[in-house]
């Protein structure tokens, strides 16, 4: 009974600090515009980007999605059947973009693309479509093919990683013997037999899995949009923007209809999304054995050279754009001359807060500050979440740990934009006090953070051999004893990559943020970046300033991600 209670009680805390702003978001949101949730969806297009909104989300979002699996495939099935010289720091460069915040993603395509970039170097004019692409855009009479274009590549940088984390771990550590005895089959002679009917289902809920979570992070995606097509707009990206003038009675109605409406399909379809990826790591929980990487790599032998020439092409792609990025803080335009020097003078303005409310020291504070909250809130929650959800699995109430599984998901299924929007409109139209309360950006953190944690910690619950709790038993263990002596250090990984990313993402957070601190002392530095980027840029200086604001970022986040590495498991994919 104990047990049952220490186990709800944290899992109706998560839940309820999910739904309340929500709810009382909802809620104001009917008052306003007079009308159902459900209703809203069909009164969209009464918003004058309301329909192109809908129709560009689910069109980047899928094609984003295919293109990541049709380049990240091949990049997994080379890093997982073959043997690697310094495998680690390869897999760590490959998969280094998805840690990294949507505004640095952002800016480093803005290095790689505008004027005097590499691209354009390259005669590619992605930024104002002259030359190859702008013939590109006439022929196919697409308007802004050059922004849909920078803005797909952006969405298959930084997804990549998915499809390597998912996909490349169940190739890796699959027992060869499974291939040679198919091998010996007549199915199994050729290659297309072996593709079909082999491989297919063996990393079908992979693959598959792999793609849900890239449409969804593609279908919410809003810095990248904001900063790489700019005239183009998702249903994430209209909401933010439109979204401050939504709940006010009397006054722009279309614009209250717009997020209810538009939060209210975004919802249905990442949620429905989010349940069969969750649906497909259930079933591929212990679907069969495992062995070592290393066996498999020793297995299969060395790389040819297509797979090397793949897996460097792979890797420039990674971290070219936060390189340059780097070098971008530093090369100032001269525009009289039109020429380049190499300087630190963005570096010191950033750090001295010349044209912004905070400096970069101020913002990394706050940023360590909501990051540190958010740590231990989502850890704690997280783990009891993932906890009770295995133990509703283990008393085969399967489709109450469905529910509660699909409940803690629910945040991804609403995205930092509408977070942000639900705790503005839900708390503090409720309680406006909080208005003035510093550490309330940790309550959006944290609920979008928690999800990743259950993801992390809920496999491997579920892999632990139920063996060492009855060994525990014998040996006279009480149930606290047990979970201290034996399940946290078995769960010491997870909790230490957990932990790690969610610092890592709580300080690259950035549409909550937008939302929440676009003006003020409190401000982090994804939003720092936002406002001097939105600057005029007639002074040569703005945007190396918002390189080396981008940079320092990059540069935290990138250690929490050598710390998560350090301690990550590969064995059998999953988020």
């Amino acid at each position: 009974m104990k047990a049952t209670l220490g186990r709800s009680v944290p899992v109706a805390l998560y839940l309820s600090m999910i739904l309340v702003p929500l709810l009382f978001a909802v809620d104001r949101l009917v008052f306003v515009t007079g009308m159902n949730p459900f209703q809203a969806i069909l009164h969209l297009d009464e918003h004058p980007l309301g329909t192109d909104a809908i129709t560009f989300t689910f069109a980047q979002a899928i094609l984003s999605a295919l293109l990541t699996l049709i380049l990240g495939l091949p990049i997994a099935w080379w890093l997982g059947r073959y043997e690697w010289k310094r495998i680690g720091i390869i897999r760590a460069a490959l998969t280094l973009p998805f840690v990294t915040p949507t505004v640095v993603a952002a800016m480093g395509f803005l290095a790689l693309i505008k004027e005097g970039g590499l691209l354009y170097s390259m005669g590619i004019d992605l930024r104002h479509e002259t030359g190859l692409i702008g013939e590109l855009s006439s022929m196919i009479g697409i308007e802004y093919s050059g922004h849909i274009i920078a803005l797909l590549l952006a969405h298959v940088w930084f997804n990549l990683a998915l499809v390597i984390r998912f996909v490349e771990p169940k190739i890796s550590t699959l027992p060869p013997r499974y291939e040679d005895a198919f091998r010996m089959l007549p199915a199994g002679h050729s290659r297309w037999n072996r593709a079909l009917y082999f491989w297919w289902p063996m990393l079908k809920t992979s693959i598959l899995s792999a793609f849900v979570f890239t449409f969804i992070f593609s279908f919410t995606s809003f810095a990248l949009v904001r900063w790489l097509a700019p005239n183009m707009w998702t249903l994430e990206a209209l909401m933010a923007v439109e979204g401050g003038a939504a709940g006010i009675p009397g006054y722009r109605v279309d614009v209250s209809q717009l997020v209810l409406g538009g939060a209210t399909l975004q919802g249905l379809v990442l949620l429905g999304a989010l349940a069969l990826a969750g649906r497909w790591q259930r079933q591929q929980s212990n679907e069969i054995e495992l062995v070592s990487e290393g066996y498999l790599r020793g297995y299969t032998g060395t790389p040819g050279k297509g797979a090397r020439l793949g897996i460097f092409a792979a890797t420039v792609f990674a971290l070219a754009p936060l390189v340059l990025m780097v070098f971008s803080s530093i090369r100032i335009r001269d525009r009289t001359s039109d020429s380049y020097r190499w300087s630190f003078d963005a570096w010191d303005r950033a750090f001295k807060g010349d044209l912004t409310y905070a400096s970069v020291p101020e913002a990394l504070t706050n940023s360590l500050a909501y990051a540190f909250g958010c740590l231990v809130l989502s850890c704690l929650l997280g783990f009891f979440v993932a906890q009770t959800i295995h133990a509703l699995e283990e008393q085969n109430k399967t489709r109450l740990a469905q529910f509660v599984d699909v409940l803690s998901m629910l945040p991804l299924a609403l995205s930092g934009v509408m977070v942000g929007l639900g705790v503005l409109l839900g708390i503090l139209k409720i309680w406006p006090v909080m208005f003035s309360w510093y550490a309330l950006p940790i309550l959006p953190h944290a609920m979008l953070t928690t999800p990743f944690v259950v993801r992390l910690l809920l496999p491997a619950m579920r892999e632990i051999d139920s063996d060492y709790d009855d060994a525990g038993r014998i040996l006279g263990y009480s149930a606290y004893q047990r979970f201290v002596r034996i399940k946290l250090p078995l769960l010491k990984p997870q909790l230490v990559v957990a932990a790690a990313l969610s610092m890592a993402f709580s300080l690259g957070e950035f549409g909550a943020s937008w939302i929440l601190l676009r003006s003020g002392a409190w401000d982090t530095l994804p939003v720092l970046v936002d406002q001097v980027m939105s600057r005029p840029k007639y002074f040569e200086l703005v945007e190396p300033i918002a390189m080396a604001i981008a940079t320092v970022l990059m540069c935290m986040t990138f250690l929490l991600f050598v710390i998560a590495e350090r301690f990550r498991t590969h064995q059998g994919g999953g988020f």
